[in-house]
Formats: C-alpha cells, structure tokens, sequence
C-alpha cells in the first residue's frame, strides 16, 4: 500500500530526486534505508491532515521545523546524546517526538523528546504502521 493510499488526504510535498536523496546522504555522511528512501521517491515531506504533525520532514528544505539534514545534525551533534547516533530523523509525532530510524538495522524506529534526556523509546519496525498508530491516536481523542 502506497503512503497516498494510507494517507489520502494528507499535505504531500513533490517526489524528491535521486540527486536529493544523495545530496542528504552526502551531507550526513550515511545511507538513508531503503524503506526511507523509498518515502522519499513518493514525496520530500508531508504532514498528516488531522493534527497538521509533520509525519516526513523534507530531505533539505527547511520551514519553522527543519529538515532531515538540520533535524538530525541537531540531535547528533547538539543534543549530544550518543544513543541518538545511528539514527536519522525523519518526522515528528503528533506527541511532539521526534521519530528516528537506525541508518544501521533500519527496522529499529524510535521516539525520541528532550525530556527523556538519554533515553529513547523503540515505538515500531515499520515507519508505515508507526505513522499509521500516531494518526490513529486522534479517534481515541474524538471519543
């Protein structure tokens, strides 16, 4: 199932590139995993239509958030939390967590929010069905 058909009336940027892709590769020193690359190819960011949360920040451009390359600096390098290193920061959670995914063992999805301080929460294998528990967190407040 295709991210437009799990979220069909989400905010989708346009595909990004091949070039972008490697440009974001580049500038983190890694490879992004082949599930993330793959977002990439459909869109370079979007945020679900419920919360307005930015499920995939962009590869590069940057709004009020940031992006993949500044989020993921940011944890990397000022946070300075070591337990944050293997993972790059592809979106933010209707929670106000930021979701990482290991560049190493790309079935390692975590959550991570400043106040764990250095600590994070393994929340998922699949960016899909993490998105998927986040947005379905919006009917149990409806209720």
């Amino acid at each position: 199932m295709s991210l437009r058909d799990t979220f069909p009336i989400a905010q989708f940027s346009p595909p990004a590139t091949e070039q972008l892709i490697a440009e974001a590769e580049s500038a983190l020193g890694i490879t992004l995993p082949k599930t993330l690359r793959n977002l990439y190819l459909e869109c370079d960011g979007f945020r679900e239509d419920r919360g307005h949360a930015k499920y995939l920040f962009s590869l590069l451009d940057e709004d009020y958030i940031g992006s993949l390359v500044t989020m993921t600096r940011y944890f990397w390098n000022e946070v300075k939390t070591p337990c944050l290193m293997p993972f790059v920061f592809f979106g933010s959670s209707s929670g106000d967590e930021c979701w990482g995914i290991s560049w190493q063992h790309p079935h390692e999805i975590i959550a991570y929010h400043h106040q764990m301080e250095d600590k994070y929460e393994k929340v998922g294998s699949s960016i899909l069905d993490v998105w998927k528990a986040n947005y379905d967190l919006y009917d149990e407040i409806d209720q």
